[in-house]
């Protein structure tokens, strides 16, 4: 329905009878699409579970439910966009991103929680590593 409406206001037949009607229609779009923008700058108010950081700006945002607890969002770890990345490189590596792609098994409940326990793990040693090297 709404591709039909754009591609109505995209025609340039009958100016004179669909003028109006075209000009209504792409306001619309254009409010819709402001809205949509203005929801997505709007911040997430929310921070990392590992670092603390919140949203940098509209694309590097916090995550609140990350791969391997979509179906889990009340339980997911928030990840900033380091983090997020960080885990779904992880995720992905270990097949549980491409065989949910593909609707094969899925990683159990248990087996995603575990692993993000080893994902939390290494940024952990990572941190303490860092600290090692920068001394007092």
């Amino acid at each position: 329905m709404l591709h039909e409406a754009f591609e109505f206001v995209r025609q340039t037949n009958r100016p004179f009878k669909h003028d109006e009607a075209r000009r209504k229609i792409a306001m619309l779009a254009k409010e819709i699409h402001d809205i949509y923008k203005e929801h997505i700058r709007r911040s997430t108010g929310k921070t990392c579970d590992i670092c603390g950081r919140g949203d940098r700006d509209a694309i590097r945002r916090v995550h609140d439910c990350v791969q391997g607890y979509d179906h889990r969002p009340g339980i997911s770890p928030v990840l900033c966009w380091n983090h997020y990345s960080g885990w779904s490189q992880m995720f992905s590596r270990t097949g549980g991103g491409r065989r949910a792609q593909l609707g094969v098994v899925v990683l159990s409940d248990e087996e995603v929680d575990i692993l993000f326990a080893q994902f939390l793990a290494k940024q952990l040693l990572k941190v303490a590593s860092q600290s090692r090297n920068k001394g007092p």
